[in-house]
């Protein structure tokens, strides 16, 4: 085989493996920003992708930490110690596959995490980054956010969300999933970095 088909054909391969585990359709853009996000927050795609690059890492460990999910307004909040910590959009399971409502706890993580399931385009495991497993067979997730509820019952979060939960919950902590209310925007800083 010609060595120039032989560098397409790898360059090929690596260009469909390494997009694989992400979808190929962005975030919907908004005018204004969300009612949740975090002042000073960087929005997807433009945050740190590393852990010790983002300030919110650094926060002191936490007696009491909590999730809440609002599936009626598809947005969810992180709580430690009764302080909002990070809130912002979901997408959770479809109309034929509702995501299940009630309080629940954190039964395993998992970073790496595939569908026993369902597959992706590739036939292959669909991968869920960051998994929190709440309840039979429902996590929480990194996924797509196409702006309404959508997937086979999980909870997707954004990338920076999914990856800064999954570092600070722990297995046990409550899980608090709700067919109406709204997240609260995020102040983790007030303790922390007092205004003088």
């Amino acid at each position: 085989m010609p060595k120039l088909a032989l560098f397409a054909l790898l360059t090929l391969a690596w260009g469909l493996s390494s997009c694989a585990h992400r979808a190929a359709y962005p975030e919907r853009a908004t005018a204004e920003p969300s009612p949740t996000s975090v002042a000073g927050t960087p929005t997807p795609g433009q945050g740190p992708r590393r852990a010790e690059d983002d300030p919110r890492y650094a926060l002191p460990p936490a007696r009491k930490r909590a999730l809440g999910i609002y599936l009626g307004s598809q947005t969810f909040e992180y709580l430690e110690d009764d302080r909002v910590i990070v809130s912002g959009p979901i997408s959770s399971g479809s109309a034929a596959h509702p995501t299940p409502s009630g309080d629940f706890r954190v039964l395993s993580k998992d970073a790496n995490k595939r569908s026993g399931s369902y597959t992706n385009y590739f036939n292959r495991p669909t991968p869920m980054p960051y998994s929190l497993q709440f309840h039979g067979p429902y996590f929480i997730h990194e996924g797509w956010l196409p702006g309404y509820a959508d997937s086979h019952g999980c909870v997707r979060l954004r990338y920076e969300d999914a990856r800064l939960i999954f570092h600070r919950i722990r297995v046990g902590d409550p899980v608090r999933v709700r067919q109406r209310g709204v997240a609260r925007a995020a102040d983790p800083w007030p303790s922390v970095f007092p205004v003088f």
